[in-house]
């Protein structure tokens, strides 16, 4: 296999301002702003330069002295849009993972596109940089080494992108269909009921009695308890002072506790997909 290297410097490499000619009359961020408003309402592909420029009141290929390239494009969109917050390291592994999957998580949401977006393995920029070396610091503060760190992020991380997807296409696929996860029960109960009734399936039976459909911020939450007791175990020196255990929306008082949209705390509940 070949491989082909762009010897083009990233954008991050190349000044925002040339250093002859006209001042630019609008900023990456500026650009990056707009790009993003588009694409949370209307979707990423909506995000064209064309778009872009007609909001700003400018032409196409001003914008392209700017941003020539569309990676250029969405790289200063998933800068903007990841922003960035510090986070101090309490010392409690639990509770740092627990602020900063549920961070992470707000902004997937906040930002339908940007998850996919980075599974493409982007360019990143200065504000993902800043999160990575935070995230870095926060699990460093909690006593793990840089080997397990990586590996506790990456699975994190995994874990919020996933579930997010699955939220967001329910969201959509409710939408398209007009059923939403209530309603798409309903409607196979009866099929439900004709295979329960063989007995053929004594687990399934037993799970549809025992569990009711919770909402997304319900789902999330016990997922990642049951993520968080196994690094727990896994890490135990690193778990906490006190070796209490605490739910995930629950981190001890100095981070955010786990919200739905309407900003109200979720219930804790168990729940089947």
């Amino acid at each position: 296999m070949t491989v082909v290297s762009d010897s083009k410097p990233i954008i991050w490499m190349r000044p925002e301002k040339p250093a002859r000619g006209p001042a630019p009359a609008h900023s990456r961020g500026q650009i990056a702003a707009v790009a993003i408003d588009i694409a949370d309402s209307e979707g990423i592909e909506a995000a064209s330069v064309r778009a872009i420029a007609k909001r700003l009141g400018t032409g196409a290929m001003t914008l392209y002295r700017y941003l020539p390239a569309k990676e250029d494009l969405y790289t200063v969109m998933i800068d903007e849009a990841t922003g960035f917050e510090p986070q101090e390291p309490t010392g409690d592994l639990r509770a740092d993972l627990t602020t900063l999957a549920l961070r992470r998580r707000q902004i997937f949401l906040r930002h339908p596109w940007l998850a996919p977006l980075l599974a493409t393995r982007p360019i990143m920029g200065p504000n993902f940089m800043r999160g990575m070396e935070r995230d870095l610091a926060v699990l460093a503060g909690c006593g793990l080494g840089m080997d397990d760190t990586v590996h506790v992020l990456n699975l994190i991380h995994s874990w919020v992108g996933g579930a997010v997807q699955a939220e967001l296409t329910e969201r959509a696929t409710a939408q398209q269909s007009g059923l939403d996860r209530h309603a798409w029960r309903l409607r196979m109960e009866p099929y439900l009921k004709s295979l329960l009734e063989t007995g053929e399936f004594p687990h399934l039976s037993q799970m549809v009695q025992a569990s009711e459909i919770g909402e997304a911020d319900e789902r999330f939450t016990n997922g990642l308890e049951i993520i968080l007791d196994g690094i727990e175990a896994r890490f135990p020196t690193a778990a906490g002072t006190d070796g209490s255990r605490r739910p995930a929306g629950d981190t001890g008082g100095g981070a955010p506790s786990a919200r739905g949209a309407n900003g109200q705390p979720t219930a804790r509940s168990s729940t089947t997909e």
